[in-house]
């Protein structure tokens, strides 16, 4: 065999090889080669006059079930904020799934700020369907 052939049957095989090891919807997960990069998808609150809005508290519902699913931070990331919030990170939802979510936002126990994001994930990360992270309050 020559080079050039040897050279494209290689390639032709790791083609194959890594559309067989997707992060689609169709498999299990089970040979997916996941990055180690965390995604987090946060939300950006900001009144009238574009300044960040400090919210005393705020929590992450999964529609379908209930569930409070705010990711904990610590004091340092909660310090750092700055009108930040974190909707969703990798590994709080199950693999290969579409989730609707709901932020709520409170200040002095009183809810000020709501609204809905739809959230997927594949076999490694997940991902932003639906929703707007830049709110103005």
């Amino acid at each position: 065999m020559n080079k050039p052939f040897k050279l494209i049957v290689i390639l032709i095989s790791l083609l194959f090889t890594s559309a067989q090891i997707s992060c689609d919807d169709t498999n299990n997960c089970e040979d997916a080669i996941c990055t180690l990069v965390l995604i987090r998808i946060s939300v950006s609150i900001t009144d009238q006059d574009q300044k960040p809005v400090i919210l005393d508290s705020y929590e992450v519902i999964n529609l379908e079930n209930g569930e409070n699913i705010t990711v904990s931070l610590s004091p340092a990331e909660q310090e750092l904020q700055l009108g930040q919030y974190l909707l969703v990170e990798d590994d709080v939802l199950g693999v290969n799934q579409e989730q609707q979510i709901q932020f709520r936002g409170f200040i002095n126990d009183q809810q000020v700020i709501s609204s809905d994001y739809t959230v997927s994930t594949d076999c490694c990360h997940v991902s932003l369907v639906s929703g707007d992270l830049e709110l103005t309050l």
